[in-house]
């Protein structure tokens, strides 16, 4: 099984300042509500203990996106929130500045932003019972041999988005229990990712 929560891509990274109040406040209430579920978090009994999860928002500037392993943390404050200002898939790249290093699946959001200006919300979560019934409720999936971090796999999200109505709430076959939803604004986002969720009960 490939290692959770490592980045993959080239990261030019700059530590400066926290996030705005009014940035993470709607990310910060999401992202309670997907912990509380099991989808963000970190568990000894997953993926060796590592973090997983996280969440981003479209901004004048790129976009703002949970800090890589902060999946443990219960609460996350300002600090916890880094500005991807720049990316290119094809060089396996992001710029980034912040309190903290972008998450490792930086490169499947900004896919995701980058094929659609009308997407402003992504959520990632980790949640294998809706991952194991993708086939059955019929969700978008990328390639099962193409792993998180990389452009192959921004490049599969990518394909998948590029004309499917929105809200988006698509499989990554080769991440094992990765989900992306995708939307305008934030509850239309969140409210599709639960209702796939509650459609596949646990087995």
């Amino acid at each position: 099984m490939e290692e959770e929560g490592v980045i993959k891509f080239q990261l030019h990274w700059q530590a400066s300042g926290p996030a705005l109040p009014e940035t993470f406040r709607e990310l910060e209430h999401w992202r309670k509500r997907l912990r509380a579920i099991g989808g963000i978090g970190a568990d000894p009994r997953r993926y060796g203990g590592i973090g997983f999860g996280n969440l981003s928002r479209r901004c004048a500037e790129g976009f703002w996106i949970s800090g890589t392993q902060t999946g443990e943390l219960q609460h996350l404050g300002r600090e916890h929130y880094s500005l991807v200002e720049r990316w290119d898939i094809a060089a396996n790249t992001v710029w980034a500045r912040g309190p903290v290093a972008p998450s490792s699946e930086s490169m499947s959001h900004a896919a995701l932003y980058d094929t659609r200006p009308d997407i402003h919300w992504v959520f990632h979560v980790h949640i294998p019972e809706l991952w194991r019934r993708a086939a059955a409720q019929d969700l978008p999936r990328t390639p099962a041999g193409v792993e998180y971090g990389t452009p192959e796999m921004a490049l599969a999200v990518r394909d998948l988005a590029s004309n499917a109505p929105l809200p988006l709430v698509l499989c990554m076959t080769g991440h094992e229990d990765g989900i992306l939803a995708a939307g305008q604004n934030a509850n239309s986002c969140g409210e599709a990712l639960l209702r796939a969720i509650a459609r596949a009960p646990a087995s």
